[in-house]
């Protein structure tokens, strides 16, 4: 018979087997250019001496995103498409290798989004693995050739460790060098949380959690204003946000704007609708959603084109796991 760690571990390989795919469907596009992205193969290449380029702010503040992909630069041996000629070899490994993060994040996503609602929740097995397989369809509305699914990762694992600070507080420390969003979710929950413990005079256990998440803003935006490098203004400069604004609206008006700015925010104002409907009062706090609507904002005061569902999507880890509850409901009227 079969050992329980022995499955387990026999199970994660099989999901990587059959999610390998993914893998280079993320890297063909990185690669081939079909779609817009943010490109961090240069940056990788600076950071290793191989001749790239610093990035402008905020990408160059986003180095830990990138830093991890350096090992498997020099790992991963260099997988040549057909129809790419003249290619760059060292740009061709630096793609391969953030494109790689990318890949094996999704999938350890998926599996942290499980261990969730498994362990946290004491959810059915049927349930829980059904919301794993759902960070799956939900990671199509961020940039799944960036660093996006990285930072989703980080944002499951805080999520995870959330009531232990010796995990969650070293995480959410290097965080800050990973992705400002991370600091402002966090920072936003805890926050909310803190007033919301006051008024209701319950004790408030996230005091650490909440100085390490809102020191992660504090100096973000010190670096941010206190260097005030050039590329950023967008996002510093008060003057710019009604123009991001109207240019957001006007963006989101359109066809593709349905697609990626509305649909996504749809999606997961379903999720958290059904999560507080069935949620369990000693788990989910509806404090929490207080994040979805602080990135709605930042969204739309900081940014310009499509990048508002992909943006607020970043936020799906913190609801996602809850939704269990409303599958073993559907589970035990079934069973009924």
């Amino acid at each position: 018979m079969i050992k329980k760690k022995t499955f387990v571990l026999l199970s994660i390989l099989l999901l990587f087997l059959i999610t390998s795919p993914l893998f280079f469907e993320i890297y063909r596009t990185a690669v081939f250019n079909t779609v817009p992205r943010d490109d961090y193969a240069p940056y990788l290449l600076a950071l290793i001496g191989e001749n790239g380029q610093i990035p402008n702010p905020t990408y160059v503040y986003r180095v830990l995103s990138v830093t991890i992909a350096i090992p498997f630069y020099y790992l991963l041996p260099v997988y040549y498409f057909t129809n790419l000629s003249n290619a760059d070899v060292p740009y061709l490994k630096a793609t391969q290798a953030l494109s790689f993060v990318s890949y094996v994040s999704l999938v350890v996503t998926a599996l942290i989004i499980y261990a969730i609602a498994r362990k946290k929740f004491n959810a059915r097995v049927e349930s829980s693995f059904i919301v794993g397989v759902l960070s799956f369809f939900l990671s199509n509305y961020i940039s799944k050739i960036g660093i996006d699914p990285f930072v989703i990762l980080i944002i499951s694992l805080l999520v995870f460790y959330i009531k232990n600070p010796r995990v969650f507080l070293p995480l959410a420390f290097i965080s800050i060098a990973i992705n400002e969003k991370i600091s402002v979710i966090f920072a936003t929950i805890f926050i909310f949380r803190f007033f919301i413990s006051i008024k209701n005079h319950r004790k408030f256990s996230y005091f650490y959690q909440l100085l390490f998440s809102c020191g992660g803003v504090l100096i973000y935006l010190v670096v941010t204003y206190g260097l005030r490098l050039p590329g950023n203004e967008v996002q510093t400069n008060p003057k710019y946000f009604i123009s991001s604004f109207q240019s957001s609206l006007f963006n989101t008006m359109s066809i593709k704007g349905l697609y990626f700015n509305i649909l996504p925010v749809v999606i997961l104002l379903l999720i958290i609708f059904l999560v507080i409907k069935f949620r369990r009062q000693s788990f989910f706090d509806v404090s929490d959603v207080s994040a979805f609507f602080v990135l709605l904002i930042l969204a739309l005061l900081t940014t310009k084109g499509y990048n508002i569902g992909r943006i607020v999507m970043h936020s799906y880890p913190l609801y996602l796991p809850y939704l269990v509850f409303f599958i073993d409901d559907i589970f035990r009227i079934n069973k009924s």
